[in-house]
């Protein structure tokens, strides 16, 4: 670290006025214990106060707050034949990051220990867990409570709050991120100043602070943000992919894009892209032949979303990718779903990335939670084609550590499969329940733009879902005439 940025941190750690959980202040003691059991401590309580680093600063007072330099030199201190530092590492499980600056301010040394938390499990330093409790710190066993709030936080996903760039000045993140797209997508006025627009994107974890004048733009900011996100090594790869094909096979490729800009700053465009060139429909207003896209806007800006928000970041290789064919479209992303597939449309979704998620919620680039899934599925079965034509509902399918949701093109009722007339009538009934009603023969063939006279053929389809368990009668003691239906797993 620059001698002028490392005073500029201490400067701003002093700020503080005192110590705090994730903040020691020290002047000389360096007896190697004593550090181990205090970087074990920060670490873990910087989890626990949900801060990206903890810090140890030698050479200031801890009552007084003067600034009295230290001779402690960390990186040419030595246990035994073994350098501190690689001591202090082998001594801590699980092994924990941290950072050391030794430098000079108005002629007085300091060095500061910053440590990041684990997000493993509690971090021990010779088989103990600490923690800081105030000022003060403790063993982690005498602290239960303490010990739970850290064992639950030690399972959240990181990748989200990690660093995408680090060092980076007002200017800079400025320039990388498309800040002028948050204040459009939320309808706020932009601010008359720079340090008012740094202090909402560190409000909304798009930002960090580095405490020494500049500024860390984090995973959430660059992926959502990004002008180019190239840029950003962390999540260069995650970008969505577009591919055109000519007609129904995967081997005819027409066309295919590669977003270069964060999720909320592209995302209108490239659900504009995808609709402009999906499956289309005529009709005729006052003599002009009028094309738009056959399936609902909503139906494929929600899927798209859900993509983005339920990936799996952590996963190595590319990110969602949309493929658009002369029948259907095929939304995928890495990372299988966390909940049941079948229930994808009642369940409250749980998510991988739960900052993702609420910030495109908040920035208006999807439906609030779990609501989304039930919107697009709504949409479709909304769409009126033609007697007998009518759009089947969507698949969701795991495959190859993937998700894979595909909407189609229209389709008679004679074209499809079993398994095609299974999924829009389990999907129907579904919706209907949702909706605090229930299907029955005469809305499911509603939905596959039937008539009266094809009520048999919606009996084998309603009597084969029974059979298969995935609907039952919503009375037991119902006759056939006008019966209802809600999913099994209602009846439970």
């Amino acid at each position: 670290m620059e001698t002028a940025s490392a005073c500029a941190k201490l400067e701003r750690l002093l700020s503080e006025g005192r110590e705090k959980p994730w903040l020691e202040f020290k002047s000389s003691n360096a007896d190697p214990d004593e550090l181990g059991c205090n970087i074990a401590a920060l670490s873990n309580t910087a989890l626990l106060q949900g801060v990206e680093k903890a810090f140890i600063v030698y050479g200031i007072e801890d009552q007084s707050l003067q600034k009295i330099g230290t001779s402690f030199k960390p990186h040419n201190s030595r246990i035994g034949n073994e350098g501190l530092l690689n001591w202090l590492i082998r001594k801590l499980d699980p092994q924990v990051k941290f950072d050391v600056s030794e430098f000079v301010c108005n002629g007085k040394a300091f060095t500061i220990f910053e440590i990041e938390p684990s997000y493993h499990r509690p971090v021990k330093f010779n088989g103990h867990a600490y923690i800081r409790i105030g000022e003060h710190r403790k063993k982690l066993a005498e602290h239960p409570e303490h010990e739970r709030s850290l064992w639950l936080s030690t399972g959240k996903r990181r990748f989200e709050n990690a660093i995408a760039i680090s060092n980076a000045s007002i200017a800079e993140v400025l320039r990388l991120l498309s800040w002028r797209d948050y204040y459009r997508l939320t309808a706020q006025p932009e601010p008359e100043n720079n340090e008012e627009i740094i202090r909402i994107l560190l409000g909304q974890n798009y930002l960090s602070d580095e405490m020494d004048g500049s500024y860390a733009v984090t995973n959430l900011g660059a992926i959502l943000f990004a002008n180019d996100i190239g840029e950003f090594a962390s999540v260069s790869r995650k970008t969505v992919r577009v591919v055109k094909y000519t007609g129904n096979d995967p081997q005819n490729s027409e066309r295919e894009i590669e977003g270069r800009r964060g999720y909320a700053v592209g995302f209108e465009n490239l659900v504009e892209f995808v609709l402009t060139r999906s499956i289309q429909r005529e009709n005729y207003s006052s003599g002009v032949r009028q094309t738009k896209p056959l399936i609902p806007a909503i139906s494929i800006r929600e899927i798209i979303a859900n993509a983005l928000i339920h990936q799996d970041l952590s996963a190595t290789g590319g990110g969602p990718v949309i493929e658009i064919y002369d029948n259907r479209i095929e939304v995928s992303n890495p990372g299988i779903p966390l909940g049941e597939i079948a229930r994808i449309i009642d369940d409250a979704p749980r998510s991988r990335n739960e900052l993702l998620a609420r910030s495109m919620r908040f920035l208006g680039l999807c439906e609030e939670r779990g609501k989304g899934i039930d919107k697009a599925l709504s949409a479709i079965e909304a769409v009126a084609i033609d007697d007998g034509i009518y759009l089947p509902s969507p698949s969701f399918r795991s495959a190859s550590n993937g998700f894979i949701v595909t909407l189609f093109g229209a389709k008679k009722f004679r074209e499809l499969s079993r398994e095609e007339k299974q999924r829009t009538c389990y999907q129907h009934c579904v919706l209907a329940y949702l909706k605090n009603d229930y299907m029955n023969n005469s809305s499911l063939r509603d939905r596959f733009s039937l008539d009266k006279d094809d009520y048999q053929a919606v009996s084998s389809v309603i009597s084969d879902a029974i059979r298969f368990g995935t609907i039952a009668p919503a009375d037991d003691m119902q006759g056939k005439r006008n019966a209802r239906y809600v999913p099994l797993w209602a009846k439970h």
